[in-house]
């Protein structure tokens, strides 16, 4: 496994298929629009970048980033210890399930920290599920802490009820 760097839109496709299988399936199974993951993976491409993780040139996993400012829902005013604006969003890590626990998301994040441009960002923001213990744990075994939490709707499968995913940002000094 090698884990490469890029914001190259060559990726979109096989990024969107591992997106589609990470979050259409298992406990966070919901209903996603190939259309609007496109726009919102392309929309990170564009103005953040990519890590990721390949066996035999295939995707694995993917860790996309970007300015927090592109985050719609993060809750700036209740958050007022950091700059928005001087702070990289992990907005997602995502690993195919049958290479999870064989500490690719770790891998991830220390290569998000040793890439990042300090000059460009002080501070680190990722956003979880809050029943998404084992990325919870891996998150704070990382060094982020919480700082905010945020409900969001999503659609079931059949594209017509709804569930709520409780969410938790946190956060990171960036040295």
């Amino acid at each position: 496994m090698k884990i490469i760097q890029s914001n190259d839109a060559i990726y979109l496709q096989e990024i969107t298929k591992l997106y589609t299988e990470v979050f259409s399936s298992g406990i966070s199974q919901q209903h996603i629009s190939s259309h609007e993951l496109s726009l919102y993976i392309n929309t990170i491409l564009k103005n953040g970048y990519a890590l990721l993780a390949l066996d035999n040139n295939h995707i694995i996993g993917a860790l996309l980033c970007c300015p927090l400012t592109l985050d719609e829902l993060f809750p700036k005013q209740t958050v007022q210890n950091i700059s928005i604006e001087k702070c990289v969003y992990v907005a997602e890590i995502m690993i195919s399930s049958a290479y999870r626990g064989q500490g690719i998301g770790k891998e991830f994040l220390n290569q998000f920290e040793q890439s990042t441009d300090k000059s460009l960002y002080t501070d680190a923001v990722i956003r979880v599920w809050d029943e998404n213990i084992p990325a919870l744990s891996l998150y704070r075994k990382m060094g982020f802490e919480p700082i905010a939490s945020i409900q969001q709707t999503k659609l079931r499968p059949d594209g017509k009820e709804t569930f709520v995913m409780n969410k938790i940002y946190l956060h990171k000094k960036l040295y």
